[in-house]
């Protein structure tokens, strides 16, 4: 059996949502949440929530899991006193807004094809967290041209305690792994002064569709672009810029860029003579040139050679 996510991505997110990066009028006027659990109901949430999330999986008769996706947090500075119940809905009309706000045509994904052990997360008396996993005991029947998805919202909790309102409601999108998709070696730099110097480091590259990934940076557990803030020293551009590379499956050519939801900058590729943004099958090497915010003086110079397998 196949595990298709890493807990350790997971911890990141859970961190900066559990330490008050809610963006939540109730958390904020500490009418639930880690501020004063003494005196207000303490909040739950899906952390993963704040973003749809990405999955690939192998096109395969082998089981596989998705294991760190449907993860419920108790938004409190202290763990359970007592086991708490997360009851989830499958909801489509999430991924029906999913496709109206981006142009897209995700399709549900069909229910032969994935199973769920039950519809409740379960956070244990002394943890913080609880999740559940998808099971995949086939794929074979997917198409590989169509991308995936599943809407899940929380639709009640224990007594007492009090849903997040912006982290009940998930989108998961599904793709079959294209052969863009893998973990990476990223060396380059960015001529933006003072992000000029040098960086490498792994990241993933994560399907996003047929022909599509999107650079993924695991220490911070989101999709972005790193950069060299000092010899040495590589840090992260955030998610405002974190692009979507799309290659054309018969020459490899890069012919589309693109932001990842919450992305909030436009982008493009350098066009210069000697420049050729494309992915080398022979060496699983991606060569790509990109700005952002149409400007020549924010521009990645980004070369990446396939590690393995995510």
């Amino acid at each position: 059996m196949k595990k298709i996510l890493s807990l350790s991505l997971l911890f990141a997110v859970v961190m900066a949502v559990s330490t008050g990066c809610l963006k939540d009028k109730g958390f904020d006027n500490h009418e639930y949440g880690i501020n004063s659990p003494e005196t207000s109901p303490v909040g739950i949430g899906l952390p993963l929530a704040a973003s749809p999330q990405n999955i690939g999986v192998d096109l395969s008769g082998s089981s596989q899991t998705v294991s760190d996706i449907l993860v419920a947090n108790l938004l409190s500075g202290s763990p359970a006193s007592a086991d708490i119940k997360v009851n989830l809905t499958l909801n489509p009309t999430l991924v029906a807004d999913y496709n109206t706000a981006n142009g897209t045509s995700v399709q549900p994904l069909p229910t032969a094809v994935y199973t769920l052990p039950s519809t409740t997360i379960v956070i244990k008396a002394g943890q913080s967290l609880g999740k559940l996993v998808i099971t995949l005991p086939s794929t074979l029947s997917l198409n590989a041209n169509i991308t995936y998805g599943l809407g899940f919202t929380i639709s009640s909790v224990d007594a007492g305690y009090v849903i997040a309102k912006n982290l009940k409601d998930l989108v998961v999108i599904i793709n079959v792994k294209n052969k863009y998709d893998g973990i990476y070696r990223l060396t380059g730099y960015h001529n933006r002064t003072p992000y000029t110097f040098p960086f490498d480091i792994k990241v993933n590259m994560i399907t996003t569709g047929p022909n599509s990934v999107a650079l993924y940076y695991p220490p911070f557990g989101d999709y972005g672009q790193p950069i060299g803030t000092a010899p040495g020293v590589v840090s992260w551009y955030g998610a405002a810029v974190s692009p979507n590379f799309g290659f054309d499956l018969v020459t490899n050519l890069a012919t589309t860029i693109t932001g990842m939801p919450g992305s909030g900058v436009t982008y493009g590729y350098a066009t210069d003579p000697g420049i050729v943004n494309k992915y080398d099958p022979a060496l699983k090497k991606m060569t790509l040139c990109w700005q952002y915010n149409g400007n020549a003086l924010r521009r990645f110079y980004d070369t990446l050679v396939y590690v393995g397998p995510r």
